[in-house]
């Protein structure tokens, strides 16, 4: 982010992280750690594009039909699930992602931020929504996992990180202490169940994705960028 973006954008900071509280940080990737421009251009562009055209009778048709299947699946496990779009379009999910691979982007900052938190003696966890196959695709390209402790996708939970028992099943595969832990995610609803699950600290971002407008919340705080996270940590 320039800082004639950041000159467009008057509301106040975040406030800085308590790190005297934090032992664990649990990350996001896709909006996050990763910028979300690809996801949006792979969802809103290509797949409805190549759906459309394999519908060549009623392309119109098929592009409301996607749409209805986006909105009644957004939010639960199946959104995120490469096997329930391959089913549901007919299309290889994977290959077309591999279309757009040249869109795959770490956000600025991200692999200093985590390896000064490493530095501090502090666990890195991605906690994601996305399907194994979608992260390693992109962990191929980006090499993000080198920088993680552990790597969480929702998929093993059998629930997504909007669903508050999500957090409750993560225990059992990234022991943490709800209290002493920091969440840094995009997704402001995955934030509002990880508050009812008890997570100590939560930051939302400004920016997922690079290029595209920046999100208000008067709810939560938002990071204008990963580097915030430096703030106070030793």
């Amino acid at each position: 982010m320039d800082s004639q973006t950041r000159a467009k954008n008057p509301e106040t900071p975040a406030a800085p992280v308590d790190w005297s509280r934090v032992d664990t940080v649990l990350f996001d990737m896709d909006g996050t750690l990763l910028d979300l421009h690809f996801d949006n251009r792979f969802w809103g562009e290509l797949i409805p594009q190549e759906y459309m055209r394999c519908q060549p009778d009623d392309p119109e048709c098929a592009r409301r039909r996607l749409e209805d299947e986006m909105q009644r699946v957004r939010g639960r496990l199946e959104w995120y699930c490469v096997d329930h779009w391959t089913h549901f379009t007919g299309l290889d999910v994977l290959a077309l992602k591999r279309e757009l691979a040249h869109h795959v982007a770490i956000k600025p900052h991200a692999v200093e931020v985590l390896d000064r938190i490493a530095a501090s003696g502090r666990e890195r966890v991605l906690v994601t929504n996305a399907h194994p196959e979608v992260y390693a695709f992109k962990h191929r390209l980006t090499g993000i996992g080198d920088h993680l402790d552990r790597i969480v996708s929702a998929h093993e939970l059998f629930c997504a990180k909007e669903e508050t028992v999500f957090w409750e099943r993560l225990q059992a595969v990234a022991p943490h202490d709800p209290a002493r832990t920091l969440l840094v995610d995009d997704n402001l609803h995955a934030l509002a169940s990880a508050r009812e699950a008890g997570i100590g600290q939560l930051r939302g971002m400004r920016y997922p994705d690079e290029r595209g407008a920046p999100m208000n919340s008067d709810e939560w705080a938002l990071l204008e960028d990963l580097s915030d996270l430096l703030d106070g940590l030793t």
